[in-house]
């Protein structure tokens, strides 16, 4: 059972029915579309007007982030402070990392923080922009309470011309960070890692691309990188304006799939969204298609083939899915995610395996305290099948909860 909450809340628990990958191949099955999960405990973990560790009251709550030894960091308002907070909660333990307003290291002073990322040693990334107009957005790294700076906007680029802003900050098991760094002059962007105080490029626009042309943009969510140094990565080409997923294994970029194959359901592949990687090497992403039967679906690689673990237009405990947002792979290969349009409010969170689609908490399901849930958001998942989010009950209260499946 986790124990997240700060020595100052008291826990509520409610139990509730509700190698390089091979390239694109021969279509996979899909497999079983499932109904709810038999049984899942949910507990509430922190909840707005709630004591928060430093003072006042909780007030909300965003990116919770979820490692594999049940670790939580996650940013919260509280009415002691109006601008956001970053906290690290660890086994009884809930500490704050680092608070707008605040000096940043490097210059500036913080104003706000997005793609918060925490590793199974308990460093947490995060994206900070502060108030300095020459170092208005960096990267920054906590570990054991002390906030180093990663990179920072205006710092010179190891590929040439300066930074100008990041994206997508990831970090591995062995505290290396990769992101997303665009620039002022030379490469318009491109994949980086950061370790041991060093910034080397990945991969950048113009470089060749094994498909042919040359790498341009890096998407949707990219990059994904594993334990082993591994960095999966979703890309734009020029010459034929094509689109890929990719592997960069050491210093060569291997194809998964791209716009000039065929979707399993028949059809090209369009484009592709969000992208995980695991340790053993298994690539997850969305791939959509504006000339196939199934327009959307969630992928994994096989042996030789392209898996769908959910596709749009299955039904699942009478909900049909339609477009997968919020995607998020661990490393049993569980895929949580919700859906997008046509409804710009999250209605439930479903879990996808190579065994099925199955919704884990839905609006009007019982929540803690004995509310219903109405919303949902930002699912995180661990290695052990743990499932963090942000929620709204039918009181108007909000809170971060933690589903155990069982």
């Amino acid at each position: 059972m986790l124990r997240l909450l700060s020595l100052l809340t008291l826990p509520m628990l409610l139990t509730a029915t509700a190698g390089p990958p091979p390239a694109a191949g021969t279509a996979g099955q899909s497999p079983p579309v499932q109904g709810p999960a038999a049984a899942v405990s949910i507990k509430a973990v922190f909840l707005t007007g709630q004591a928060a560790p430093d003072g006042g009251t909780f007030t909300e709550f965003s990116d919770p982030a979820l490692n594999s030894r049940g670790d939580l960091a996650f940013g919260a308002l509280t009415t002691s402070r109006a601008h956001q907070v970053l906290y690290l909660a660890t086994g009884s333990r809930t500490s704050m990392l680092v608070a707008a307003g605040r000096p940043a290291p490097g210059g500036g002073t913080f104003q706000l923080f997005n793609d918060v990322v925490l590793n199974d040693r308990e460093t947490v990334v995060f994206l900070g922009r502060t108030g300095d107009g020459a170092i208005r957005q960096g990267l920054y790294l906590v570990r054991g309470g002390t906030i180093v700076p990663i990179v920072a906007s205006g710092q010179p680029a190891p590929s040439g011309g300066v930074f100008t802003d990041f994206a997508n900050p990831t970090v591995n098991n062995r505290d290396v960070v990769a992101f997303v760094g665009r620039m002022s002059q030379g490469p318009q962007e491109g994949i980086f890692t950061a370790g041991e105080g060093a910034i080397a490029p990945a991969v950048l626009s113009g470089q060749p691309a094994p498909t042919g042309g040359a790498f341009q943009f890096f998407l949707d969510g990219s990059p994904a990188q594993n334990d082993r140094g591994d960095i999966a990565f979703v890309a734009s080409t020029t010459d034929r304006g094509t689109f890929g997923v990719y592997v960069l294994t050491g210093s060569r970029s291997i194809p998964v799939v791209t716009t000039d194959d065929q979707t399993p359901a028949g059809g090209p592949f369009t484009e592709f969204g969000f992208v995980t990687l695991t340790s053993r090497g298994t690539v997850g992403f969305v791939g959509r298609s504006a000339r196939s039967a199934v327009r959307e679906a969630l992928y994994v690689t096989g042996r030789a083939v392209l898996v769908p673990l959910a596709r749009q237009g299955d039904a699942v405990a009478g909900n049909v899915l339609t477009t997968f947002v919020n995607g998020v792979m661990n490393e049993r290969e569980d895929v949580v995610f919700e859906l997008g349009t046509p409804d710009p409010i999250p209605r439930a969170i479903f879990l996808a395996s190579r065994g099925g689609v199955r919704i884990i908490v839905r609006t009007g399901d019982a929540a803690p305290g004995g509310r219903r849930f109405t919303a949902f958001d930002a699912p995180a998942v661990n290695d052990r099948g743990e499932i963090a989010f942000v929620a709204e009950t039918d009181d108007g209260r909000h809170g971060i909860y933690v589903v155990t499946l069982r």
